[in-house]
Parts: structure tokens; sequence; C-alpha cells
């Protein structure tokens, strides 16, 4: 069975991995360095075709970029925002770190990885982008498993891959 093809406003979701910097509420307080782990939410928003629509909406391809819901990167709710990290390395220091804030940038936008897109669909020559096809987020510094498009602005147009 074929995979939908991905388009504008579809979801991206999953991890990536940032570096980090904090200071404990611990007296004296500790200073803290490394990288963590946070979880990523978004949606395809840039570089769509200008050429193809699905019912209207435009189609996601290799050179479209994802961008972070605003909510997410809000702290202290957001969930990629510094106090929200896990899988710190080295081991953050306990307490947890309370003025955690993410060092690197950018922050929010994510590309299709270089085996995203399918062999077989292109538009004007660019590869198009399929449901579970891996995007690179952020800064992609030592990325865990990291995130994936899931098509669902579209149920019309599917690709054998």
């Amino acid at each position: 069975m074929g995979k939908l093809v991905a388009v504008e406003r579809d979801p991206v979701d999953g991890k990536d991995r940032h570096n980090v910097t904090g200071m404990t509420a611990s007296n004296p307080p500790v200073v803290y360095t490394g990288t963590a782990e946070f979880v990523y939410s978004g949606s395809m928003t840039q570089g769509l075709s200008d050429l193809v629509r699905i019912n209207g909406v435009p189609v996601a391809v290799v050179t479209s970029r994802s961008t972070l819901l605003p909510a997410e990167i809000a702290p202290p709710a957001g969930r990629h925002s510094g106090p929200t990290g896990s899988g710190f390395v080295p081991p953050a220091p306990a307490p947890q770190p309370l003025s955690l804030v993410i060092t690197d940038a950018p922050l929010g936008t994510g590309t299709p990885n270089a085996a995203a897109g399918s062999a077989l669909l292109t538009i004007d020559g660019v590869r198009v982008l399929l449901d579970g096809d891996p995007i690179d987020t952020c800064s992609g510094i030592g990325a865990p498993a990291g995130s994936k498009v899931s098509a669902r602005g579209q149920n019309l147009l599917t690709c054998a891959v």
C-alpha cells in the first residue's frame, strides 16, 4: 500500500537535542552545562510547492521546512524550552537546574533528512515528502531518534514510495 503525500500544516513530531546551561538553587549554586533532549511538536509551514496543491493545500517537498508550534517554546510550559529537557549529558546535578536555558540556534526549524522524499514522485524535479519521512529538527546536535512528518492534511493522494 502507498504512503500519503505530506502537505502544508501536517504535523512534525519527535525529539531533538540542544546545548543547555543553567544554575541550581543550592547554596552555593552549581553551574551546569551540557546537552538535553526536547520534545519537538511543529508542522510543515515553509518552502512548500508553488506548483501543486492537493484539495487546495500546497504539497510539502524536500526543500520545505517545519516550525515549532508557538506554545512549545514558551517557558515554563512549552516542551521545547530549557526547563523541560530530559536525558541530560552529563547528568544534571541535584537539585535540577532552575535557570536552564537552550543556548544554541536555530531553534524551531526542521528540514527533511537526506533520506526523506519519494524516489518516484517529484514536483519540478524536487522529491515530494511522504507520511513518516524523517525531519532533522532544530540544530540537530547528536539528535536522538529524530522527528517525522505525519500526513494528515489530505487523504486523496498516495505514492508507492
